[in-house]
């Protein structure tokens, strides 16, 4: 087999091996998941199986990456658009954020939701930092960039560490979006609220809180 034609098979083969582990892990957790019920789901020999990964972490952490990969993809256009403000760029990442990961993507923040508990388990924060640079080149140093253009053009309160801000912004982001999309309709039936207006809520007082307070004022 000529080695293009080699390669492009063995990509074909491993990105069906990830999209068959994700949809098992979301349906019985990652610890309920076998090597052998991959291979059986993908139609694949556990041989086969092991030309590509080692075992089922292996196997989980490549499904987050290339999860993490599309979600890139998704929102990557919206860097590009023209901005008036700083605050303007934070506002449209965090609501861009929202509908694809409660609409577009639900699957995949419920997989990241199940995720997290091997990567506490393996407590493995460097991995995650190196996984996630991979995958979305410049995702926490672009948000910094954006809070810091925010605080020069006067529409982000001054006092804030861009990057503090940003790590802030993305685990909250992270945690009510996953915890969200786990749970669904039995947040709804718990607070009376949707999933969705809890999320608007959320961060449109986050969004509020790091405004300049002659904005506020406009906005009153």
């Amino acid at each position: 087999m000529p080695t293009k034609v080699y390669q492009n098979h063995r990509d074909r083969q491993r990105e069906r091996i990830l999209e068959v582990a994700e949809k098992l892990f979301i349906r019985d957790g990652i610890d309920g998941v076998t090597l052998n019920n991959i291979a059986d789901e993908a139609r694949l020999s556990r041989v086969t199986l092991y030309e590509y990964f080692l075992d089922k972490e292996e196997i989980a952490w490549a499904v987050f990456q290339n999860v993490v990969e599309q979600l890139r993809e998704a929102n990557e256009d919206r860097f590009a658009e023209p901005a008036e403000s700083g605050y303007q760029r934070v506002e449209r990442f965090v609501w861009r954020l929202m509908h694809n990961n409660l609409e577009l993507h639900l699957a995949h923040s419920r997989f990241i939701a199940l995720f997290n508990y091997l990567y506490a388990r393996e407590n493995s924060g460097k991995r995650m930092r190196t996984t996630i640079e991979t995958a979305w080149p410049g995702k926490y140093e672009i948000l910094s960039q954006w809070i810091g253009e925010g605080i020069a053009d006067g529409s982000i309160q001054p006092d804030l560490d861009p990057d503090l801000a940003t790590a802030a912004l993305t685990n909250m982001i992270a945690g009510m979006s996953h915890r969200f999309a786990l749970l669904g309709a039995n947040i709804e039936q718990e607070y009376g609220y949707s999933v969705t207006a809890l999320y608007e809520e959320l961060f449109r007082n986050f969004l509020r809180g790091i405004k300049q307070d002659v904005d506020l004022r406009k906005d009153r």
